[in-house]
């Protein structure tokens, strides 16, 4: 038989070096894009971990400015201002205000704008550039406080061409108004510019607002339509800017990775996109992370690789690399399981830190509630103190007749004059019911009770009141009138915190009266929608700027030391709020009599006796 042919030795070597280049270059390349894929992921999840801290330190930078504009929305100076836009001493009052608050807010601008979009007020009203005559109906954070309480907006400054993020509420009452605090992100901004990576932020319709680069602000991330222009220009967000697209060219996106190039002046950076919407504002941050130094990672790795398979036998080679590849999966895995239990523990601990900030809550919140009732319960003993002489002369004047009384019956039974004594007997009895009755009214006003929101009779707290303070205005000759009370006037609240409101208010009028040497106070009920406005108005001096200022602040008081702590109307406002209710102040025209006039506003409900 003939022996097979051999090939030729040199075929048989450029055969073995064709399969040796081929292995090795597969191998080269498939190291090359497994380093690169695992560089990619590492960058993409750093880059993630990156975005939530700037997520969270945004919003968080953000947040802790949202509630001041809904405290200086309580203020009754910017509600004075509203009713009176043309007073300067309003103005005047109400500048001075929203620049200390600006200042230690350590916000941009804050500014009050009436129902038309007029600036009426502002922090920088000293600026050549103030908001101050500014109208602003036209931008959208105006246009949503007014519609829904609240609005948010970021935009260039119309007026100032600062950009800031502008934070609205509205204005509750008679007068309608928003007020406006604006917040600077340059410092964040400088901050990203300074950090690793290259970081910018777009609204919804994809403009870049914010970013690690100033080329990148103030383009898009894709074209604006026609009607997303016009709704630009017509609420002046970004001014006349052009807005022109960002140049940017996708070179591949595999699964969650993309990678792109996005222009940086004249030249091109090549880099991982990462995206993370803000949660709740419509916005998105963007992380673009060079890649360049991964893909030569990479790329020497391959190197490394096809110089391996080159130099081993293809067998030690594939070994080599299937022990390198378990090294590194065992690696990841490792620092994945010890991510997690890092995590697991972080979370552990959190949670722990948060549910004792809860119980510290709930701990502060009880005892604030304790201290309110211990206030409230000495507010009402000290008006029992100071109407003390007052009451003893109210129970005096039955003691004294009693014994006059007493002293006749034991005569008349000594003559046998039966019928007399009797009469006596029975007049002797009437009176013991009238102190009877004033030591029940004194009872009840002074004890202790919890705050349980229930029906009240208005007629009765009205007749509980009058007969509280009735002595006091006897002794100071005042007259007190209570006019008829709608049929069947009930409110929510409570009888005797009711009560303490009204007796707080009377004496208050029967004081403000008095110094006239006598004067009248009435008390009325009027029904006004679904609210039950219980007034008390006198005939007294009235209250003064000053006074109405400040009418509310605890221990403010205009009278003489020693007649009282100033903690009457805060404690009477406090129980008004806590019953769903409020209670101002103001002073009647002077033909009406002048005087003050106080009204306690409750909501109407059913009475607790029954319709009529």
């Amino acid at each position: 038989m003939h022996e097979p042919l051999k090939r030729p030795r040199w075929q048989r070597s450029l055969v073995l070096l064709l399969l040796v280049t081929l292995g090795g270059a597969a191998v080269a390349y498939a190291a090359w894009r497994l380093s690169l894929d695992l560089a990619l992921a590492q960058t993409r999840d750093d880059a993630q971990r990156h975005l939530r801290f700037v997520a969270h330190e945004l919003t968080g930078a953000l947040d802790k400015y949202e509630t001041v504009p809904q405290v200086l929305a309580r203020h009754p100076a910017l509600s004075g201002l509203l009713a009176e836009p043309a007073s300067k001493a309003r103005a005047a009052e109400v500048n001075a205000l929203l620049e200390a608050v600006a200042r230690d807010a350590a916000a941009a601008a804050i500014f009050l704008i009436d129902a038309n979009g007029l600036t009426l007020a502002a922090s920088n009203w000293r600026d050549t550039q103030t908001f101050v005559g500014q109208n602003y109906a036209y931008r959208p954070y105006f246009r949503d406080a007014m519609a829904s309480g609240s609005g948010h907006f970021y935009a260039r400054g119309s007026t100032t061409g600062t950009p800031g993020y502008f934070i609205a509420h509205r204005l509750a009452g008679a007068a309608t108004g928003v007020v406006v605090l604006k917040v600077s992100l340059d410092e964040m901004e400088a901050n990203w510019a300074r950090s690793a990576g290259d970081l910018m932020l777009a609204d919804a319709r994809g403009v870049v607002f914010l970013a690690s680069r100033p080329e990148w602000k103030y383009r898009t991330l894709q074209p604006l339509s026609t009607a997303a222009r016009a709704e630009l220009h017509d609420t002046q967000q970004y001014g006349d800017l052009p807005l022109k697209p960002l140049a940017r060219d996708a070179s591949r996106a595999r699964a969650e990775r993309r990678v792109e190039r996005i222009g940086i002046g004249t030249a091109w950076l090549r880099s991982l996109v990462t995206e993370l919407p803000v949660d709740g504002r419509g916005w998105t941050l963007l992380s673009f992370t060079e890649i360049r130094g991964a893909e030569q990672i990479a790329a020497g790795r391959a190197w490394a690789a096809g110089l391996a398979w080159v130099s081993l036998l293809l067998l030690l080679a594939y070994l080599q690399l299937r022990r390198r590849r378990a090294r590194e999966r065992l690696a990841a895995q490792g620092e994945l399981r010890a991510a997690y239990d890092s995590l697991e523990a972080r979370i552990a601990e959190r949670t722990r830190e948060l549910q004792a900030r809860v119980d510290e809550l709930h701990r502060t919140e009880q005892a604030l509630r304790a201290t309110q009732d211990d206030l409230v319960q000495a507010g009402k003993l000290a008006v029992l103190g100071q109407m003390a002489a007052s009451i003893t002369h109210e129970i005096n004047q039955p003691l004294a007749a009693l014994r006059a009384l007493n002293d006749n019956a034991r005569v008349f039974l000594e003559r046998g004059m039966q019928a007399d004594a009797e009469g006596n007997l029975e007049a002797i009895d009437q009176l013991t019911r009238r102190i009877a009755a004033i030591v029940a009214q004194l009872k009840g006003f002074a004890r202790r009770d919890e705050l349980r929101v229930q029906p009240v009779d208005v007629a009765t707290a009205f007749q509980a009141a009058v007969a509280l303070v009735g002595a006091e205005a006897r002794r100071q000759r005042v007259t007190l009138e209570c006019l008829p009370v709608p049929p069947g006037l009930a409110v929510l609240g409570q009888q005797v915190r009711i009560e303490q409101v009204l007796v707080n208010l009377l004496r208050n009028g029967i004081d403000a009266s008095a110094e006239k040497g006598g004067g009248r106070v009435t008390l009325q009920a009027e029904l006004e929608a679904d609210q039950a406005v219980l007034s008390v108005t006198d005939d007294g001096p009235g209250l003064s700027d000053d006074v109405l200022a400040r009418l509310f602040e605890p221990f403010f008081t205009t009278k003489r030391r020693g007649d009282g702590l100033g903690l009457g109307l805060s404690i009477s406002a406090s129980i008004a709020n806590a019953l769903g209710g409020s209670l101002q102040g103001a002073n009647r025209q002077k033909q009406d009599g002048g005087g003050a006039r106080f009204a306690l506003r409750l909501p109407v409900t059913q009475s607790p006796h029954g319709a009529d």
